[in-house]
């Protein structure tokens, strides 16, 4: 937490001036730039209360990259708490409804995500059948953590996207940014367990396991099976899984669960102590 806090004082403090920081943040390049890009991003996106008029008008501009970084300043991404957030919320939507890059378009978009303004929702379910990948990337991305009923429905179109990308993040959507609990993501989660990419049936793992579906047994089972042991105890996702698994299993003590409980015990994933208990309690089960 101190580090974070001495990150912030250091963009708060940057004595350059605003010219100077929007002369670097217009010249330097995200990917080739990194810190020379992002440290600039960051000192104005602080600095915002005292120009927000500025990056409006910057945000009219007819130059791509004076909307992109308008639209990056205006979603305060490095700043915790964020500041005039309806103002730039509703110029973002402004932004939104006419932008035609798709890369613009995509920043505009991360930058709603970063506001979790409910305005925006609907106006992103829209893009979320977008021609290009990253922006329905960018969609499924700033949709995380919305409970909203056409939030989880993109999502769920999304998790069989044909870019892998944003099936991978529609999955983590579905399955850990949200508590909502439907035959519908249940189905979706399930479909990804098909995946040949690790990352994504361990989404869908995590997700149905959070769930308590019993289904999670046998795909668990097969991927504890699969793997070598030192890849699955490295495997966040497994381990996260295993402990959603034993919460479940000591919650209905149903003799269901004994497979994959003894399948973690005897690899060491896991709290081994919580789930010998669970064992315990699924074993003396009369069901």
């Amino acid at each position: 937490m101190s580090g974070d806090n001495d990150h912030a004082a250091t963009y708060r403090n940057d004595p350059r001036s605003t010219d100077e920081l929007l002369g670097l943040a217009l010249t330097k390049d995200a990917d080739r730039d990194n810190d020379d890009y992002w440290h600039p991003i960051a000192a104005l996106q602080y600095r915002l209360p005292q120009i927000i008029e500025r990056i409006q008008t910057l945000s009219n501009s007819s130059d791509d990259k004076s909307r992109d970084t308008a639209a990056t300043i205006l979603g305060q991404g490095w700043v915790g708490t964020k500041v005039a957030t309806d103002v730039c919320a509703e110029v973002l939507l402004q932004m939104l409804a006419q932008e035609q890059s798709a890369s613009v378009l995509t920043s505009i978009i991360f930058a709603l995500g970063h506001l979790h303004d409910p305005r925006a929702v609907e106006p992103l379910v829209s893009l979320q059948l977008h021609s290009e990948a990253r922006v329905r990337y960018a969609v499924v991305s700033s949709l995380g953590g919305c409970e909203e009923k056409q939030a989880i429905a993109a999502l769920i179109e999304r998790s069989a996207d044909d870019d892998q990308d944003v099936r991978n993040w529609a999955t983590f959507g579905l399955g850990s940014q949200i508590d909502t609990d439907t035959p519908a993501i249940r189905e979706a989660l399930i479909a990804r367990l098909k995946e040949e990419d690790d990352e994504i049936r361990g989404e869908a793992l995590l997700g149905l396991a959070r769930r308590g579906d019993i289904r999670v047994v046998a795909a668990l089972l097969k991927e504890l099976e699969t793997h070598k042991d030192d890849v699955l105890r490295d495997w966040i996702l497994i381990t996260e899984a295993a402990d959603e698994i034993v919460t479940h299993a000591n919650a209905s003590a149903s003799k269901e669960w004994q497979p994959v409980l003894a399948k973690l015990a005897a690899l060491g994933i896991g709290k081994r102590d919580e789930i010998q208990v669970a064992i315990n309690r699924c074993t003396s089960s009369p069901q």
